[in-house]
């Protein structure tokens, strides 16, 4: 009987814990160093949080072993609302492929909801004499296993997203990783490695800067953020592939906060001027979605590329 009742009056506090909702400081924790695409998404929506809620909302960065260190922190966290992580699709399949893992990728997080997909970016230095992907592919063929390329981590989505173009195209590469998106775009400018797949916003302004040269967008159409750059499979390489961005909560957080949570961000992020920055800085969109539906978009989503990551072969200590 007691625990009955402590059983119904969790579940009449947890509306009042989202009325009084967010009480005080909220951390998002941001998998990637700082200045990178998920950092910049999650200051965006931080500073849009802090106008509404009058509370303040602030970034963490712990970059490290491909978002584990922080989806380890996260995991471990009280699951009360304060503490959430900014997942990108790369630090959320990176549970996967761990041998050693504090936490299990599929139940440690609660959605709560996807900020943005966009498709990766494939670059050369602006060093490489190739100016199309079947130039960078024929090249490839005739030096295999010389080329490098740059990626944000071991088992991350842009270096599994390499390997499906790699083998796509039928060429070899060596795969050089850094800690984080702007790391690797640094190197890949200064000449130590010779192309890398990445985000848009983040290489972008290499391109505009002349270091790199803008190949292809890996989705199934051109990006209006580059509208100029061909899609891979306009380019002859059957590869498709995408990059989401979503904010998560340590499980067992409250769903009145969750739900509260997702219509508040989901609500800022369909306003014309963010929509305008999402597709012009990320390349990327939002469509509506329930945190049930965003957790079935995952289920489907992480299935698919652990079957790459089974077909590649890549496996983490």
């Amino acid at each position: 009987m007691k625990r009955l009742l402590s059983v119904l009056l969790a579940l009449l506090a947890f509306p009042v814990a989202a009325q009084n909702y967010p009480a005080k400081t909220v951390r998002t924790i941001v998998p990637f160093p700082a200045g990178g695409s998920t950092d910049v998404l999650a200051r965006m929506v931080s500073q849009k949080l802090n106008e509404s809620y009058g509370q303040l909302f602030i970034v963490e960065d712990r970059p490290g072993a491909t978002g584990t260190i922080a989806g380890a922190f996260v995991a471990k966290s009280p699951p009360d609302g304060y503490t959430l992580i900014m997942h990108s699709m790369s630090t959320y399949t990176a549970g996967y492929l761990y041998r050693k893992l504090s936490y299990d990728a599929a139940t440690a997080f609660a959605p709560i909801v996807n900020c943005t997909v966009n498709p990766f970016y494939l670059m050369s230095a602006s060093t490489l004499p190739v100016k199309t992907v079947a130039d960078l592919v024929a090249l490839a063929r005739r030096r295999p296993n010389e080329l490098t390329y740059a990626t944000v981590g071991m088992g991350s989505g842009a270096h599994l997203a390499t390997e499906m173009f790699t083998a796509a195209a039928g060429i070899k590469a060596v795969a050089v990783a850094y800690k984080g998106s702007m790391p690797a775009l640094t190197a890949l400018a200064s000449g130590e490695t010779v192309f890398t797949i990445n985000n848009i916003l983040d290489g972008q302004m290499f391109v505009k800067q002349g270091k790199m040269r803008g190949l292809a967008v890996t989705g199934a159409k051109r990006s209006p953020a580059v509208p100029d750059v061909p899609t891979l499979l306009e380019s002859g390489i059957q590869v498709e592939a995408n990059l989401w961005t979503g904010l998560f909560a340590p499980a067992g957080t409250p769903k009145a906060i969750v739900n509260k949570l997702n219509e508040d961000i989901g609500r800022m992020l369909e306003t014309p001027q963010m929509k305008e920055w999402l597709m012009n800085n990320l390349g990327g969109e939002i469509a509506p979605h329930t945190p049930e539906q965003f957790g079935a978009f995952l289920a489907n989503d992480s299935a698919r590329w652990q079957k790459i990551i089974k077909q590649v072969g890549i496996q983490l200590d």
